[in-house]
């Protein structure tokens, strides 16, 4: 399968990413057998996939997680794992979850590790533009997901600012739609996608806003947010510092070609700074689906105006 070919090229690290806390090799009954969904981080059980409501908050640290509303009440709570799969990254979707001949997941993507590890060395803003792409010919229960994000050393989770087609946990149809997750362990909390049309311009940015020490224990806060749709905002603190930067496109459900964009997607102005105010010199690794027409090259290594592109199977 074209992804067992990619995965051998992929760093063990970046391999344990996408089967974070996977439901389906969750020992429980109730995980097995409850209805799983395709979020932005694969597959997890429905019910652990919030909405944030307007002014809400997520709260992260080393054992908890939790969806904090406006006047401080808490909404959600739940504990999180450390656990981190060995699979790979990038593997086929089982037939007996989806049937269809692309195979699903991450198809193209890009990324960087931040190997300072300083405070002043660590990312303290990361955006980046793109052009919402024309809307897929055929629509069938595809599901797209492009989108630029962080990720800890940890790999257990993802902050990301997401355009998406179709039905997915958070919502959306048979259009383009924007909106903020967070994915943690087992849990994901998305803001509500707000619609945007084919040929908008959209510039997906993520900011360190501030730090704060307890003790020895030092919290992160940062908002997500595309920023010409201030409904796609949250702020989130957490103990890990985010130090890998991705661009990603992800699928699920597309049947072929005709369930796609046509031509390239470029995403532009890559813009990462840290602490200290510097621009790190980056250096992306590409990596994509080649054998089923996808695509990923980078197009400028620049932290103040970089790009990689994407490609879409003709």
């Amino acid at each position: 399968m074209a992804f067992k070919l990619l995965a051998t090229c992929a760093l063990l690290a970046i391999q344990a990413w996408v089967s974070l806390a996977n439901p389906l090799l969750s020992s429980t009954s109730d995980s097995v057998s409850e209805e799983l969904v395709r979020t932005p981080g694969g597959l997890v059980p429905k019910s652990s996939v919030h909405a944030i409501p307007e002014g809400a908050r997520i709260h992260h640290n080393s054992t908890h997680v939790q969806l904090i509303a406006a006047d401080g009440s808490i909404i959600h709570s739940a504990t999180t794992s450390k656990k981190i799969s060995t699979r790979p990254k990038i593997t086929g979707t089982p037939t007996s979850v989806a049937p269809r001949t692309l195979e699903s997941g991450y198809v193209a993507y890009s990324y960087w590790h931040n190997t300072d590890n300083t405070t002043n060395g660590n990312i303290a803003t990361y955006s980046t533009t793109w052009t919402v792409p024309p809307t897929p010919q055929r629509k069938d229960g595809q599901i797209i997901y492009i989108f630029n994000g962080l990720i800890p050393a940890s790999f257990d989770g993802i902050l990301q600012p997401v355009l998406q087609f179709g039905s997915t946990p958070a919502g959306g149809g048979n259009y383009w739609a924007v909106a903020s997750w967070y994915l943690v362990g087992s849990q994901t909390y998305y803001t509500v996608p707000a619609q945007v049309k084919a040929g908008q311009s959209l510039t997906g940015v993520m900011s360190l806003m501030s730090t704060t020490l307890n003790g020895p224990t030092v919290s992160y806060h940062w908002k997500s947010v595309f920023t010409s749709v201030p409904s796609t905002a949250f702020t989130l603190s957490t103990t890990e510092v985010f130090n890998y930067a991705y661009e990603a496109l992800e699928i699920y459900y597309a049947s072929g070609p005709t369930d796609l964009p046509t031509g390239k997607t470029m995403m532009s102005n890559i813009t990462i700074s840290t602490v200290g105010g510097t621009h790190p010199a980056l250096n992306w690794t590409a990596i994509s689906d080649s054998v089923e027409g996808f695509g990923m090259s980078v197009v400028s290594s620049s932290s103040t105006n970089g790009a990689v592109q994407i490609t879409y199977p003709a």
